[in-house]
């Protein structure tokens, strides 16, 4: 049973906004990293994105910093098109009877268009595929609706900086062909560079997690 703490030792100090838009978070030209976004991201799936990558700079909630996490070995499952950092998305082949969704995604406060907005569709378990797409330079995006998501269709929206979010869109609005328009909320996200330190836990601790789990 593996343990873990993750901290930012020192904030970033580079505005976000001065930061280069990118699917799967940002680009900082100051420290030459991409910056991944945890925020939206389980304890499971940070440990297992931790367990392949070293020395990464991301941007992570208060809450999931500087505490204790605990491995649960039957809850690895983690969407690779949020965890690589670098979006890898399925675009659905277009065909006969498939709906294409159009949209904008803005920020809520200053109403700019958000740019390498991830969009991804959400599957019956709740849990976002790797179908989908992310906002052009003007907020804008499009995504073809596979037929088994047009009864209603729900989406998940990321982006470093910006607190998740999800909108359903019924299956009326699908066919009305009727654009989406979403706004993004800034987080109070910690952005910086990232320390990972294991745990060690005894041998009785690791025997009694066994029996007893």
């Amino acid at each position: 049973m593996k343990k873990l703490t993750i901290s930012i030792p020192e904030p970033c100090t580079v505005p976000l906004q001065n930061m280069t838009p990118m699917p799967g978070g940002r680009y900082c030209s100051s420290c030459q990293k991409q910056v991944i976004d945890f925020t939206g991201m389980t304890d499971q799936q940070m440990m297992a994105y931790f367990e392949k990558h070293q020395g990464c700079c991301g941007s992570l909630l208060p809450s999931q910093l500087d505490r204790e996490i605990v491995e649960n070995p039957g809850k690895r499952w983690m969407p690779a098109a949020i965890l690589a950092g670098v979006l890898a998305l399925v675009m659905p082949e277009s065909g006969k009877g498939q709906i294409k969704l159009t949209g904008i995604v803005h920020d809520s406060s200053s109403c700019d268009p958000l740019m390498a907005v991830t969009v991804l569709i959400v599957d019956q378990q709740g849990q976002p595929t790797r179908i989908g797409t992310a906002t052009q330079e003007d907020g804008t995006f499009s995504l073809s609706i596979p037929d088994e998501y047009q009864k209603g269709v729900k989406l998940s929206l990321r982006y470093v900086g910006y607190e998740p979010k999800e909108i359903i869109i019924p299956e009326q609005q699908l066919k009305a062909k009727q654009p989406v328009y979403c706004e993004l909320k800034m987080s109070a996200a910690v952005l910086g560079g990232i320390s990972v330190v294991y745990v060690k836990s005894s041998w009785w601790k690791r025997l009694k997690y066994k029996l007893f789990r």
